[in-house]
Order: C-alpha cells, then structure tokens, then sequence
C-alpha cells in the first residue's frame, strides 16, 4: 500500500513539475492571422527618442486653401450661387450640394 499511495505521489509530482515549464511549445499558425497593421510613417516619431522622453510625430500638411491664387473657390455651388468652400458639403446660401470646380487646379 505504501508503494502505491508513493507511486502515486510520484506520478502526481511528475505531471506537476512537467506542465510547468517556463518554455513555450510552438503552436500551429490559424490559417486568418489577427494581426494589427504596422504604423504608418506619419504615426511614427520621427527620432529615436531618449530614454522617458517622447518626439511628437511630425505636423499634418496643411489642406489646401479654400480659394487658390485668382481666387478660384475649390468647390462651387451646383446652382450657381456665389462664393465656395475649401472642401465637399453644402452651399451655405441654398443648401445645396457643392460641386468640385475643375478651374481650381489649373494654373
């Protein structure tokens, strides 16, 4: 009976110590990987910063102006109403949709 319980003593110490390892075992790969993207350039300081020490990733470029150099509106009124904006939306005169002006990017 000693041996047994002592046996079983080992058997249950041996499990034990065994599903301990600190070494991981590889695992399959899944076939979908959920992996987050890489950060882009612009996400990305732009040095190495020193240690505790945190470089802000560098300014956005500017949009561009709501009326260029002649002073051409970026976006007009579908309806011919005067005056633009500097980016898609409605007219703050008729409410209606505004319209991209081609006229704007040629020099």
């Amino acid at each position: 009976m000693k041996n047994s319980i002592f046996g079983l003593f080992v058997f249950a110490l041996f499990l034990t110590l065994g599903s301990c390892k600190n070494e991981s075992k590889p695992t399959e790969t899944p076939a979908a990987t959920t992996e987050t993207p890489a950060a882009t350039p612009a996400e990305t300081p732009a040095t190495t910063p020193a240690a505790g020490e945190v470089t802000p990733p560098p300014a956005a470029t500017t949009p561009e102006p709501a009326q260029n150099a002649k002073g051409v509106w970026h976006f007009t009124c579908a309806k011919g109403c005067e005056g633009g904006a500097g980016a898609a939306g409605n007219c703050a005169k008729c409410n209606g949709p505004l319209s991209h002006n081609q006229a704007y990017h040629q020099q």
